[in-house]
Order: C-alpha cells, then structure tokens, then sequence
C-alpha cells in the first residue's frame, strides 16, 4: 500500500512535501474530482463512488490551487450555481470565509456580476470566493490545496479562524501546503514524497523527526 491514512472529525491534517509530491493529486482524489489508481477513499466507512456527486459536494468542500469562477453573480458563484440556492447559507458561508464584508462592498453586493475571468478581482479576492463555495452548506471535510497561495496577511489570519471553527465543531480538514503559515492550525502531519507516505503523525514529532533526518 503505497499511501493509507485516517482522518477524524475535529481533526487537522496538513500535507506536506516537495513539488510534485502528490499533493494536488491526492486533493483531486480526497474530493472524488479524480479516481485513484488503486485503492479507496472511503466517508464514513463508505466508499466515495457511492456517493450521488451532488450528495458528495455537501459533505465534502474544496478549494483547489486555481479557483475556477462562473459567469455569473457572487451569489451564485458561491452557492455553486445551485439551482434554488439558499441565501442564509451563501451569506453564512461568506463570513465564514472572511468575504461578506469584502462583498458588501461590491457595487451590487451578492448580486455583482462576475466573469470566468475574475475581471477586476484580485487574487485574493477570487481565493476567498472561492473559500465561501467551499463552505457552503457546512461541509463535513473541507479540502484547501495551497490555500495561502493567493491570501494576503488578513486573509491567512481569516483562513486559520475558519479551520479553528472547523475542527470545533467536528468537521475534518485537509491542507496541502508548501508555506509554513499554511499548517498553523494543523495538529497533525502527513509527509508525502513521491506519491507516497514518509511519515504521519502529530505536528511536533513528524517535523522533529524531519530536523533530524
């Protein structure tokens, strides 16, 4: 078995390793986006391919390294282009994500339409769109690939209080990570080298164990 491990609610795992590790890859796999290879990745004991997708999407959210925007409004962008969307939840999950102010400020608010492109938004602006879609309807397991890449200092700090709501009240996260700042919240490690596992466990002993080696 090349790569096994377990995660538990409340639970902060943090995946690093060197470029081409494996870590986007086991995001896409985590999220279902893609199939591994071998093996299963199971939710709650079952396995993810038996899952309805749009079942899936509400148990697991993700923001990949390159947030993808819809043609269309913040709101929608947001609620995933549902079809009867929930406002209360596209507003919760935005301030979960730090964005409601952020929005508010926009000249149409929620309704600001918005292109694939982003057009005049940042990167950090489209990053924490994209972290308010991932939170939408509460997910169980909240999957971040390279989530700081994009996020200025407010927003890392806004990031790290997401992740601590997250694993108090009993959801599960996973954070590819080149950036130290990025495993603040972390508890726990996975250390990932060519697609497979070097060395799992709590934060201080995997990072200890890495200074000695």
């Amino acid at each position: 078995r090349m790569l096994s491990f377990r995660v538990e609610p409340g639970q902060a795992v943090g995946v690093i390793g060197p470029s081409g590790a494996g870590k986007s890859t086991l995001a896409r796999a985590l999220t279902g986006v893609w199939r591994p290879a071998g093996g299963k990745v199971r939710l709650d004991g079952s396995a993810l391919d038996n899952y309805d997708p749009t079942v899936l999407g509400r148990y697991i959210g993700y923001l990949p390294q390159r947030v993808q925007l819809f043609d269309g409004t913040i709101a929608e962008n947001i609620a995933r282009l549902e079809a009867n969307p929930d406002a209360a939840a596209i507003v919760a999950a935005a301030k979960k994500a730090d964005a409601h102010e952020m929005i508010l400020k926009m000249p149409d608010g929620y309704d600001t339409r918005i292109d694939a492109s982003g057009g005049r938004l940042s990167g950090g602006q489209i990053q924490r769109i994209g972290l308010a879609r991932a939170m939408y309807h509460d997910p169980m397991i909240l999957v971040l690939d390279e989530p700081n890449s994009n996020l200025d200092n407010i927003g890392s700090q806004a990031l790290n209080h997401a992740i601590r709501q997250m694993k108090a009240s009993g959801r599960s996260v996973l954070i590819m990570a080149h950036r130290p700042a990025a495993i603040q919240e972390c508890d726990t490690l996975l250390v990932l080298d060519n697609g497979m596992r070097m060395a799992f466990g709590p934060k201080d002993e995997v990072l200890k164990g890495m200074v000695h080696n």
